[in-house]
């Protein structure tokens, strides 16, 4: 099949493997981080449709109208741009994590550790700065998000809603947000056994280069 070709055998070994569960968490990171970007803060109001309301859940609701939905849709703007600054720095950090382990996945396949085995280690280095600088940004990114939960405005916003009988506004992570930072820790342990299988390709490459007659 296409992976007996030569330079496909890359794709085989255990440091690929490791490369495309990097990106696919990357993928699931810019993802879910993504949600919080694109949305405005659930509510908008549509005077063209005849004072029917969309809600970012889904369905359309009536309900706030006048000075409510005035209110309503300062309070979810200013919620968006709250949120705003963290969603963006995740896309970039995801974005930053895709790019990555693609492009490692093209040097493997292109045999330059074979001829260089000493990207072997840099790769190693790599991978464990990228583990451990993973750690603060998880921490940064939830307090981050904390605070905006935390703030006046998303408590007046969720009061507002709530006194409505609308429920989903409550001021706490939702699961997006969960699943980006799950997606984060695996991440750095997917890094962390990167570099380990990186050392370990390096001895292999080291005594093979040794030992060309039984190659």
């Amino acid at each position: 099949g296409l992976l007996e070709c030569r330079r496909c055998l890359y794709l085989r070994t255990g440091r690929a493997c490791c490369q495309m569960v990097e990106a696919l968490l990357a993928v699931l990171i810019l993802i879910c981080s993504s949600v919080s970007y694109g949305s405005t803060g659930g509510y908008t109001g549509l005077p063209s449709l005849g004072g029917i309301y969309y809600y970012q859940y889904g369905g359309a609701y009536s309900g706030l109208s006048g000075a409510d939905g005035e209110k309503a849709q300062q309070l979810d703007h200013h919620f968006y741009l709250l949120k705003l600054p963290i969603a963006r720095a995740a896309m970039a950090v995801g974005g930053c994590l895709l790019v990555l382990p693609c492009i490692l996945i093209l040097v493997g396949v292109l045999r330059l550790p074979w001829h260089f085995p000493a990207w072997l280690l840099l790769e190693c280095i790599l991978d464990i700065v990228i583990a451990i600088g993973i750690v603060p940004a998880l921490y940064y990114f939830f307090h981050f998000l904390l605070g905006v939960y935390n703030s006046s405005v998303c408590k007046e916003r969720e009061q507002l809603y709530q006194s409505k009988g609308y429920q989903g506004f409550r001021c706490s992570l939702h699961g997006a947000e969960i699943a980006a930072g799950l997606s984060g820790c695996i991440a750095v342990m997917a890094y962390l056994l990167s570099a380990g299988l990186s050392v370990r390709g390096y001895r292999t490459v080291h005594k093979l280069k040794q030992k060309p007659v039984e190659l």
